[in-house]
């Protein structure tokens, strides 16, 4: 909680910072990615033809802070499947963690090493969408 006239210390408005929604984006083309700090409020776009996985990984290994928001939106033809690292519970409504071509998912770190993803539409099942694709011609 802040009071009026508090001065931030660098530390405090970083994490600030890595809390609210960022315009940067990690673009990634791998079949494998797992989530690091600077991820922290961003976009993750994941764009493969194949299969592929995004990990979070433990606290222990990457020490998001409780309340962090990444984005991820599936950009490539091939399925992304939302993996908990060693120790990690993920927790969603979706039927599946699997997430289909242009299907986005929020995912929030509520407690260490427990996160939520909220999976938009696009057969995932539960959540909310948060990007529709529109095709104009």
């Amino acid at each position: 909680t802040f009071t009026a006239g508090q001065v931030l210390t660098a530390a405090q408005v970083t994490t600030l910072q890595d809390s609210v929604w960022s315009d940067d984006v990690t673009a990634d083309t791998s079949t494998g990615y797992t989530l690091v700090l600077t991820d922290a409020g961003k976009q993750v776009t994941m764009s493969n033809a194949g299969a592929s996985t995004l990990t979070i990984p433990p606290n222990a290994s990457v020490a998001f802070a409780v309340g962090v928001r990444v984005q991820v939106i599936q950009l490539g033809a091939g399925a992304v499947t939302l993996t908990a690292g060693a120790g990690v519970t993920i927790s969603s409504l979706a039927a599946s963690l699997a997430m289909a071509q242009y299907q986005v998912a929020t995912l929030i770190k509520t407690a260490t090493n427990v996160w939520v993803a909220n999976l938009g539409a696009a057969g995932g099942g539960g959540g909310t969408s948060v990007l529709e694709v529109q095709v104009f011609s």
